[in-house]
């Protein structure tokens, strides 16, 4: 172990700090370990070495007056929550085109806009803070962060214009933005996270390319103005919501996936069967449903996640395997 002044280092890791407000790391340093400069309230700059490869989960969280810090081309990685907290944060040097960053590395740093109120480091749109309702992403990006447009502002979005190049939205990118309308998807999109237009009811143009290939638990939960004329919100075969008032009810063929939460809390739910295509159930899927009595389960179902039928007291036949 090599200790340099205020540094702990570990085999070329940064394990721990404990010094004064401007910081420069030593040379050599492959890596800020995880949390290893989590919670200083009084550390302004950092300046980081050439070699330095990545840098860690939460290794600057809750830094509350960090202003400026350099990302050497060397760093490949980016770690979750890396500069969460950061709020004074207003200089970061962009980091390799090729670095991997994490969908909330830069999450909440709202200092870090651009004079469009956008909040981007390298390709990863952090956050918009602008004030227009119609909002056209620049180029350049190619993933959405988790929760971007659903901090700020997110009652006024309307419309949401996605640049060719975007690959991913992060989760809960767009949540409880209750005005969202309209989203443009590109045709590079592969793939939706987790919950990512959760609660967008008023949401009802949008049309998935056929690049996309995963849509994660919960994405469109919620988006009542999406289902069809019998209720039920279907997007690439997953079943994201039924909104009719039937008390027996019939899963269309050809639903493979009976995402989480879609019938929670539904009082009115006696009968479901669904279609031998099912092959998994979403977590808390059929949770708190106090009426339900009977679901028929396809042969194929291989996965039902924790909770799907949490409390479903009056449960009393689930056929199938």
């Amino acid at each position: 172990m090599d200790r340099s002044d205020c540094f702990i280092i570990e085999d070329g890791v940064l394990k721990k700090f404990n010094g004064n407000e401007r910081i420069v790391v030593p040379e050599g340093v492959r890596e800020i370990g995880e949390n290893a400069f989590s919670g200083y309230q009084s550390i302004v700059s950092v300046t980081l070495p050439e070699g330095l490869e990545r840098i860690g989960r939460q290794a600057f969280y809750n830094c509350g007056r960090l202003k400026s810090v350099n990302i050497p081309q060397s760093v490949k990685e980016i770690g979750a929550c890396a500069f969460d907290g950061c709020y004074d944060l207003t200089a970061v040097t962009p980091p390799a085109e090729d670095a991997v960053l994490s969908d909330d590395s830069f999450f909440g740093c709202a200092e870090l806009m651009d004079k469009d109120g956008f909040q981007i480091v390298g390709n990863v749109l952090y956050g918009y803070f602008g004030s227009e309702t119609r909002v056209t992403v620049p180029r350049g990006v190619k993933r959405i962060g988790a929760s971007a447009f659903a901090v700020n502002r997110r009652e006024y979005l309307t419309a949401v214009t996605l640049p060719e190049g975007l690959e991913e939205i992060g989760a809960y990118s767009f949540m409880h933005c209750v005005n969202l309308t309209s989203v443009s998807l590109p045709d590079t999109l592969v793939r939706i996270g987790d919950g990512a237009f959760y609660n967008c009811g008023s949401l009802t143009d949008i049309t998935l390319p056929e690049s996309v290939k995963t849509v994660e638990n919960a994405a469109f939960l919620r988006c009542r103005r999406l289902a069809d004329e019998n209720g039920f919100l279907i997007v690439k075969d997953v079943l994201f919501g039924y909104f009719g008032d039937l008390s027996e009810v019939t899963v269309p063929d050809g639903v493979t996936e009976i995402s989480g939460y879609v019938f929670e809390n539904n009082d009115k739910l006696r009968r479901v069967t669904l279609p031998e295509s099912v092959k998994s159930i979403g977590c808390f899927a059929f949770a708190r449903c106090k009426n339900l009595e009977q679901v028929d389960l396809p042969k194929g179902v291989v996965s039902i996640k924790e909770n799907a039928f949490l409390h479903c007291c009056r449960l009393t036949k689930e056929n199938g395997p």
